[in-house]
């Protein structure tokens, strides 16, 4: 917004110097228009002629003096000014400021709703078509709190995406192949469940799957369908997963992820024969080749080498197919069939990949754990391989471990039995510790709004603490519950507005569920009476500033994962609008105009703080109270 109409400024600008003679054509680089370290020193500040410097050959305070007076002829500043090695500060009049809430108003009320206020610049033609895979934990446990921050991560970065102009899938890949050991173990641990509280002679299987929620699985299969004893592993295998699954459907509904496709191995690839196809096709193209080498066990995950290690073919004289991955800038060939004729772990992952380009998406990220950084250099070389480029159409993303920290202490998120801690547990801790007397739905809603926003604070590619404590204060110390309560302070600026009989915009009406419908029976508003000129002092110039950084701030994000920024926004935007709130009175029966543009520049906080808090999946309430009041 108005950062881009400053970049369009200083680009004319160039290019007036440029037709004239005045500055060379290398000047033509990419710039920032930035913020400035101390708000003294103007609204803005413009590094061109730092960064232009050096292909120009010129110094950058002839370019930027060259670039400033040019500027200074446009009626929107206020002042240009050259300053330390070359930066532009850019002080504009408040009215070239003001006049953008009327724009946030009239885009951001639109029927689609409040994220068209994060909506980067419209793209011409179709959509670009990305999918996102994340969390795909395996169907022999829950979601645990450790995988929840991979969820948090990638749930938001899907609504970045989209927010940014994107068409997005959300994609679970369900590990269920029939030959997988880990789910064998996991249904004969079920099995053995049933069997004991039958009362009957059974053994946990060694390496089995011990723990709460096994025996919840097989209670769950005792009351749909008795017993069971005498029915096949096969069938065991299948029930046991997809009641895990359906655990896991439900946790991740709750803690706001829900994804539109869930992909099986065995069913969407083995049965309909994909792996075979994409083995074949490797070696029509001959990226795959057969040799008689001895596999090595590491072509698999470490939970799969139990099984591995008592039968991998260590003949040398038996051939197995492997993938040309060193000359595809990995660092060494990998095993895709064994000696013995079964395809290793990476060899579906490349089905899988070879699958999600057949369908059509322009690009596909994976979101994988900290304990699969080895695993990028393979799945890059099978996507060269696959004739994509890494980086461009597929890229990995790993997302660091997060210590839970309680009374300023680690805090193992372990169940007093040695049981996971999982995902419903942290949820339900948080609400019940926040809003002890409140229903479960509400608990729920609190305990997963409290833990997206803390599992988003941080980078994903660093480690972080999650503080318990902090996370349960119901005060501004806490930051999901500051934001949350500056939407809800707006909403009952609003209510009061209303209730003392002021129009807020003219003929329409901004209340506590959002807008009238105008005339065309959408939900819009047209501001023709709305007076932002009123607007200019320096803290409702600020909050405006920052209301409209967030379409950049979307953009950035969608192109280097930095979803913690958003959190971060959401934070400085309701600071910002606090700092304005207690310094200019918004409500003033004297001045019904002014009145109307606080109360609108109110509304466009808000709907910034509802876009922000909808990108990182947080509600939005409209009423709340502060420990302090409460």
């Amino acid at each position: 917004m108005l950062r881009a109409e400053l970049s369009g400024k200083v680009s004319s600008a160039l290019e007036r110097l440029i037709a004239a003679g005045e500055l060379p054509a290398a000047c033509r680089v990419d710039f920032e228009i930035l913020d400035t370290k101390n708000p003294e020193h103007g609204d803005y500040s413009c590094n061109l002629a730092l960064i232009a410097a050096k292909p120009a050959g010129m110094n950058p305070r002839q370019i930027g003096q060259k670039l400033g007076d040019e500027l200074g002829k446009d009626e929107a500043f206020e002042g240009v000014e050259v300053a330390g090695p070359g930066f532009l500060n850019l002080r504009l009049k408040p009215e070239v400021i003001s006049k953008y809430v009327s724009t946030v108003l009239r885009e951001a009320l639109r029927p689609y709703g409040v994220a068209a206020l994060s909506a980067g610049p419209k793209a011409q033609g179709p959509r670009p078509k990305i999918e996102v895979e994340f969390v795909s934990v395996n169907p022999n446990g829950p979601i645990t709190v450790g995988s929840a921050r991979g969820a948090a991560f990638g749930d938001t970065y899907c609504r970045v995406l989209e927010a940014a102009g994107n068409e997005v899938t959300r994609e679970y890949y369900i590990n269920d192949g029939v030959n997988s050991e880990q789910m064998r173990l996991f249904a004969e641990s079920v099995r053995h469940y049933i069997l004991e509280s039958a009362g009957k002679p059974s053994s946990m299987p060694e390496k089995g799957y011990k723990g709460e929620y096994v025996s919840q699985v097989a209670a769950k299969v005792m009351e749909l369908h008795g017993p069971s004893e005498e029915r096949t592993h096969d069938w065991f295998q299948s029930i046991s997963q997809d009641l895990m699954l359906e655990r896991q459907r439900t946790d991740l509904h709750t803690f706001g992820v829900d994804f539109d496709i869930w992909f099986s191995e065995q069913k969407d690839l083995h049965d309909k024969n994909k792996v075979a196809d994409t083995l074949k096709w490797l070696e029509d193209k001959g990226h795959a080749y057969w040799a008689a080498k001895a596999a090595e066990p590491d072509e698999e995950p470490e939970e799969e080498l139990a099984k591995e290690e008592s039968t991998f073919p260590q003949d040398a004289s038996k051939e197995a197919l492997w993938l040309r991955s060193s000359e595809l800038g990995d660092d060494k060939d990998r095993v895709l069939v064994r000696a013995d004729g079964r395809p290793t772990y990476i060899t579906a992952d490349i089905a899988y990949l070879k699958d999600k380009f057949d369908r059509g998406y322009d690009k596909c990220f994976l979101v994988l754990g900290p304990d699969h950084h080895g695993y990028i250099g393979r799945m890059y070389a099978a996507c060269r391989a696959l004739g994509r480029e890494p980086g461009k159409d597929f890229q990995i993303v790993i997302f660091q471990l997060v210590r839970f920290v309680k009374d300023g202490q680690p805090a193992p998120m372990k169940k007093r039995d040695g049981n996971i801690y999982e995902l419903r547990d942290l949820i339900s801790e948080l609400g019940a510790a926040v809003a002890p007397s409140a229903a479960k739905e509400e608990q729920e809603r609190i305990g997963s709004d409290v833990a997206r926003f803390f599992y988003l604070m941080r980078s994903s590619d660093t480690h972080m603490d999650f503080d318990i404590d902090l996370a349960t204060k119901q005060s501004d110390e806490n930051p999901v519950f500051y934001v949350q309560y500056a939407h809800a302070r707006i909403s009952g600026v609003l209510r009061k507005a209303e209730e003392a009989g002021i129009t807020v915009l003219g003929s329409y009406g901004i209340g506590d569920s959002g807008v009238d419908s105008g005339p065309s029976g959408r939900n819009t508003v047209t501001p023709q009476h709305l007076n932002t000129s009123l607007l200019v002092h320096p803290r409702e110039l600020s909050l405006i500033k920052k209301i409209l950084d967030l379409p950049e701030e979307v953009q950035r994000v969608a192109s280097d994962f930095g979803v913690h920024r958003i959190a971060n926004y959401a934070v400085e935007l309701a600071r910002t609008f606090h700092h304005f709130y207690d310094v200019c009175r918004v409500i003033q029966s004297d001045q019904p105009e002014l009145t109307q543009a606080r109360l609108a520049l109110a509304k466009a906080a808000q709907l910034g703080l509802k876009s922000a808090l909808d990108l990182l999946g947080v509600s939005a309430p409209e009423r709340m109270e502060r420990a302090s009041e409460a």
